[in-house]
């Protein structure tokens, strides 16, 4: 609980820096976080660095280790285009939690159901507008239904005083991988356009969106 304050004090300064600079750019209300965010997993470790295998789970404070191939595929990712902010960890998604659920991937509990495993990669400062992730679904054949739906209902705009501009989508065999960025932090396009050589794959679907402003 004490790293979970800690943590708390340091996104609440984050915040309001980034709200004082806001005030010439475009006003957006963040997505309200789940009820338990004063359980929000992904705390810094005594050292002050990132623990990005192991998260608490927000309802029963078990561990929740982050899945050894999706997390491996983002750091391939990340080799072919980094990606560097403050303080990046790259976590599980806890499907049993449809709050955060819907919160880090926009589905449903329903929808949840067809995956069998996820990774977020965010930045813990929580004013940074980024987000990856990457799902892998029980069945191969439900990979772009899961992709329309996390690329139309993830909120833009669920950091404080900041969103993301550009959001992709693609699916390649059983996996599904959505980013959205504020381009002034990374290309989404560009960012994209690395992946199949990275993981030596190539896309099934793609799709994207802009911000609306």
């Amino acid at each position: 609980m004490k790293k979970a304050l800690i943590c708390l004090c340091l996104l609440a300064a984050m915040a309001l820096t980034a709200c004082g600079g806001a005030k010439d750019s475009i006003e957006t209300t963040p997505t309200p976080l789940p009820d338990d965010v004063m359980n929000q997993p992904a705390t810094p470790d005594g050292d002050g660095e990132v623990d990005s295998d192991m998260e608490m789970t927000p309802e029963t404070g078990a561990e929740l280790t982050a899945d050894a191939e999706l997390s491996g595929m983002v750091d391939k990712i990340y080799e072919a285009y980094p990606v560097e902010l403050m303080m990046m960890t790259t976590s599980a998604v806890d499907l049993s939690d449809e709050s955060w659920l819907t919160y880090n991937t926009g589905l449903t509990a329903e929808q949840g159901a067809l995956v069998d495993a996820g990774v977020l990669s965010e930045s813990m400062t929580g004013s940074q507008a980024y987000s990856l992730v990457l799902l892998r679904v029980k069945d191969e054949a439900d990979a772009q239904t899961i992709a329309d739906a996390v690329l139309d209902n993830v909120q833009m705009n669920k950091w404080v005083c900041t969103m993301a501009d550009k959001a992709r989508v693609a699916t390649f065999g059983d996996k599904v991988l959505f980013v959205m960025s504020n381009s002034e932090l990374a290309d989404a396009d560009a960012l994209m356009a690395a992946v199949p050589d990275a993981l030596g794959v190539t896309f099934d679907y793609e799709n994207s969106k802009d911000a609306e402003i």
